[in-house]
C-alpha cells in the first residue's frame, strides 16, 4: 500500500489506473497490451450505454425465464406426487444452496477479473483468471461432494423435516450433491462468457439444460409408454442429465469462442498450473461473495424452518409462493447481471463515471419491470397459486402471502442490481456486510415476530422477507451514490 501511495504522488495513474494491473504473475512478463479504446462521450455514449445495459440484460431475463420455468415445471410435475414429495424438494434444495454457495462466490470473482480484464484490454488475463476458477471450482466440488453424499438424511433431519419429507428429500438431495461438480464448472464457465460481455451463450446453454430435465424427468415420473413411473427418482434423473448437459455446453462454449477474448482458454498448451497471486484474487474477490451467499442461504435455511413448524402444507405454501414470485425477481437478476459486466468492464477500461451511469440506467428498468410483476400479484395471486396445487390449504396460505411479496418490488429491484454492480467494482465486502445484517437483523427477526410471535402464519413470515429486500434496497442506493466503489481495487 505504501508502494501505491509513492507511485502515485510521483504522478502515476489515479485509483483507476491501479484497476488495469496484471492479474497473474506471468502477466508480468509479457509486453503491456495495448490500451483499450477510449469510450465514446456525449450522445453517442449515451446511445453505447443504453445499448450495452439492454444488449447484455435480455440474454439474462431470458436464461432467468428459462430457470424460473424449469423449476415452476419440476414443482408442478412433484407436486401431484403430493405435498410430502413437494415438501421434500424444496428441504432439500433448501440444503443444496448452502452446499454450493461457494462455487457461486468464485464465478461472482472471475466475472469481475474477466471484466476488469476485457475492459484493459488483457485478454490472456481474462482466459488465466478462467482456468484458474475451473481448477478451483473443479477441486472444491469434489471434496463437498464426496464429504456429503453419506450424510444427506442427517441434513433434511437437522431441518427438522416430517419422516416422510426426509424419505423423498435423501432422493433428490442425493441426485443434487452427485452433480456439484457439474454445476461448478458449469457456474464458473458462464461467469466468464458473462464478464466477456457474452450473455447469450449462457442463455442458450439453460435452454439445452431444460430440454433435457423435462424430457427425462416427465415420463420417469410419471410412466409413458414402456417407462415405468419411478415418482421423484424420475425428477433427480432429469436434474442430473440437465446439469450434465449444461457443464459440457458451457465448456465447449470456452473453448469454441473464436474471436472472443477468451478464445483458447481450455488449450491444453496453456497455463494450467495453479498461480497463487491469480487465486489469492479470485478469493478476496469471491470469498466475501460466497460468505454473502452462505450467510443468506443459512438465513434462508433458518427461515424455513419456522414454516416448517407451521405444519407440510404450509412448508408447501411457501415453496409455491417463492417460486412464483421468482416471477418478479427476473428483471432484476437480468439487470444485475448487465450492471455487474458493464461496471467492471467501464472500471477497467478507466471510466468509472460511465459504470456509475450503467449503475443507475440498469436499475432503473429493472424497478420499472419487477413493479408490473408485484402489482400483478397483488391482483391475481389465486389464480398463479392454483397452477401448482389444487390444495385449498396450500392455496388459502399462498395467496396471503403472494400479496405481501408484491409490495416490495421496487426496492428489491434496487437490491438486486445495486448488489450486482457493486460486484462488478470488486466490493464483494460491502454486499457481505449489507447482505447478512439485513437478513439476520431484518428478515428473521420480523418473520419471528409477525409469523410466530403475533400467529400470522405464512403472511407474517413474508413480512420478514419484504422488509429485508427493503432495507437492503435502501442501504445499496445510499452506497452505490456516495461512491466509494469506483476506487476499488482487484
Amino acid at each position: 500500500m505504501q508502494r501505491l501511495d509513492r507511485l502515485r504522488a510521483r504522478g502515476a495513474p489515479g485509483p483507476a489506473g491501479f484497476l488495469r494491473l496484471p492479474l497473474s504473475l506471468a502477466a508480468l512478463h509479457r509486453p503491456p497490451a495495448a490500451p483499450a479504446a477510449p469510450l465514446a462521450t456525449g450522445r453517442a455514449a449515451a446511445a453505447a450505454r443504453r445499448k450495452g445495459v439492454f444488449a447484455l440484460a435480455w440474454p439474462s431475463l431470458v436464461e432467468n425465464v428459462l430457470l424460473l420455468a424449469m423449476g415452476m415445471i419440476s414443482l408442478m410435475m412433484v407436486g401431484r406426487l403430493g405435498p410430502a414429495a413437494m415438501a421434500g424438494v424444496g428441504v432439500a434444495n433448501q440444503v443444496a444452496n448452502l452446499l454450493i454457495v461457494v462455487f457461486s462466490g468464485l464465478a461472482v470473482g472471475n466475472t469481475a477479473l474477466v471484466a476488469r480484464a476485457v475492459g484493459a484490454g488483457r485478454p490472456y488475463d481474462a482466459r488465466a483468471a478462467t482456468r484458474q476458477a475451473l481448477l478451483l471450482g473443479l477441486g472444491l466440488s469434489m471434496v463437498l461432494a464426496l464429504a456429503f453424499l453419506p450424510t444427506a438424511p442427517r441434513l433434511l433431519h437437522l431441518l427438522g423435516a416430517a419422516p416422510d419429507v426426509v424419505a423423498d428429500g435423501t432422493l433428490y438431495l442425493r441426485a443434487i450433491i452427485v452433480t456439484i461438480p457439474l454445476l461448478a464448472l458449469s457456474l464458473l464457465a458462464n461467469g466468464s462468457l458473462r464478464g466477456a460481455g457474452d450473455t447469450r451463450t449462457p442463455m442458450w446453454v439453460t435452454g439445452a439444460e431444460n430440454v433435457i430435465n423435462v424430457a427425462v424427468a416427465y415420463p420417469l415420473i410419471f410412466g409413458l409408454g414402456p417407462l415405468p413411473s419411478i415418482g421423484l427418482a424420475g425428477a433427480a434423473s432429469g436434474l442430473v442429465a440437465g446439469r450434465t448437459l449444461a457443464c459440457v455446453l458451457s465448456l465447449a462454449a470456452l473453448r469454441q469462442r473464436q474471436g472472443s477474448p477468451l478464445a483458447g482458454t481450455l488449450s491444453f498448451s496453456a497455463g494450467w498450473r495453479p498461480d497463487p497471486l491469480l487465486l489469492r484474487r479470485l478469493v478476496e474477490v469471491g470469498g466475501p461473495a460466497a460468505g454473502e451467499n452462505a450467510s443468506i442461504q443459512i438465513g434462508m435455511m433458518c427461515f424455513s424452518l419456522m414454516v416448517i413448524h407451521l405444519g407440510t402444507a404450509a412448508f408447501a405454501a411457501q415453496q409455491v409462493v417463492f417460486n412464483a414470485a421468482s416471477l418478479s425477481m427476473l428483471p432484476g437478476l437480468a439487470f444485475s447481471v448487465a450492471a455487474t459486466t458493464l461496471v467492471g468492464q467501464h472500471l477497467g477500461a478507466g471510466d468509472p463515471e460511465a459504470a456509475r451511469r450503467s449503475g443507475w440506467q440498469s436499475t432503473a428498468a429493472a424497478a420499472g419491470w419487477m413493479s408490473l410483476a408485484g402489482l400483478g400479484f397483488l391482483l391475481f395471486p389465486e389464480p398463479v397459486i392454483r397452477l401448482y396445487t389444487s390444495d385449498l390449504e396450500v392455496i388459502a396460505a399462498g395467496v396471503a402471502g403472494m400479496r405481501v411479496v408484491g409490495l416490495g418490488q421496487p426496492l428489491q429491484a434496487a437490491a438486486f442490481v445495486l448488489a450486482g454492480a457493486l460486484r462488478g467494482a470488486g466490493d464483494t465486502r460491502t454486499t457481505l456486510t449489507v447482505g447478512a445484517a439485513s437478513m439476520w437483523g431484518v428478515r428473521l427477526t420480523l418473520a419471528y415476530l409477525f409469523g410466530i410471535a403475533l400467529g400470522w402464519g405464512i403472511p407474517g413470515i413474508w413480512i420478514g422477507w419484504c422488509g429485508d429486500w427493503s432495507a437492503r434496497g435502501l442501504a445499496f442506493l445510499w452506497i452505490f451514490r456516495r461512491g466509494r466503489w469506483q476506487y476499488r481495487r482487484v
